[in-house]
């Protein structure tokens, strides 16, 4: 029987978690785990940009399909750029700089509503189909979150809203940096001093450079108190860990 490591017990399948992680493939060693709806594509973007200039030669673009798809000579990620050999390797290896950022969890669980299924995508689809309702039927930020606080396997149908903790492994990995996205560029600026050692780092937006970025301020306005009390039901621990993470980066600060 195959040796199955624990961290994957966080995960559907082991492909799902290969394709949370990404590595270098030259310049100093780094572990990064994505993480959905947590400023993921900035991030990408920003190592990609600085990987790019270290190499010297400019030979790829980015753009939002880089991104989601990193070409192998940057990055490597998914079952198809890495092993589960390779992974744990990294893992209890040092001198690999292992780093995440998390969200705060009500303006995550919103912002993945309000890009994934108010727009129509092929999350709400899969969402709906588990639901056993028409895959047009309109679904309100309460209805979403009510289902979010009460049907396990609806929170985990998609990783855009599925617990942080277990998508990065919170509990598992042990990181030298989890940034906060509500000082993204504090967090990456760190990053790239120590990855890149550059002097004045440069963050690629990619909410103003790609253009992405999704609407759902007005909507953490308008929640009801039963809408908090949901998302504190369905994502409890990512609360926990959310604070965890602040009280570390302020003792750090």
């Amino acid at each position: 029987m195959d040796h199955h490591p624990r961290i994957l017990d966080n995960y559907l399948h082991t492909k799902h978690f290969l394709q949370l992680v990404n590595v270098p493939v030259f310049g100093k060693p780094f572990l990064y785990m994505k993480n959905h709806k947590a400023a993921c594509t900035t991030v990408l973007a920003t190592l990609m940009d600085n990987l790019i200039k270290l190499r010297g030669d400019g030979g790829e673009t980015i753009d939002m399909t880089s991104v989601h798809t990193p070409p192998k000579s940057l990055l490597l990620t998914g079952p198809r750029g890495l092993t589960m050999a390779h992974v744990m390797e990294a893992l209890a290896d040092r001198q690999v700089f292992k780093f995440t950022v998390v969200r705060e969890p009500v303006a995550r669980t919103v912002s993945s509503f309000s890009d994934k299924i108010v727009k129509g995508e092929k999350q709400k689809a899969k969402l709906m189909r588990h639901l056993n309702r028409p895959v047009d039927d309109e679904i309100t930020l309460s209805q979403f979150l009510d289902i979010m606080a009460h049907d396990e396997a609806a929170r985990d149908i998609d990783r855009h809203w599925r617990s942080q903790r277990k998508e990065v492994s919170y509990d598992f990995i042990n990181y030298d940096f989890v940034g906060d996205m509500a000082d993204l560029n504090g967090a990456l600026g760190l990053v790239v001093k120590t990855l890149f050692d550059v002097g004045q780092p440069v963050v690629q937006d990619t909410r103003r450079s790609l253009g992405h970025k999704s609407a759902s301020a007005e909507m953490i306005e308008a929640m009801t108190p039963t809408d908090r009390r949901n998302i504190e039901t369905a994502f409890g621990e990512d609360f926990d860990m959310y604070e965890d993470v602040r009280h570390r980066l302020a003792r750090a600060a």
